[in-house]
């Protein structure tokens, strides 16, 4: 994967996660912001581990 993809989800991700936390503190329902959260961290976990992946071949 090349470095500017990488960047470019990394500022998605933390985007993501950002932004629902920003709507739990504006009222939203924790359960409803739950979904950009958990998408956020999944995509710097998939960067986590194909990073990790590269590393050991």
């Amino acid at each position: 994967m090349s470095k500017p993809l990488q960047y470019f989800i990394i500022v998605i991700s933390i985007a993501s996660i950002f932004f629902s936390l920003y709507a739990i503190f504006k009222g939203q329902k924790v359960f409803d912001a739950l979904g950009g959260i958990v998408i956020g961290a999944s995509l710097l976990g998939a960067l986590y581990f194909d990073n990790y992946k590269k590393k050991k071949e």
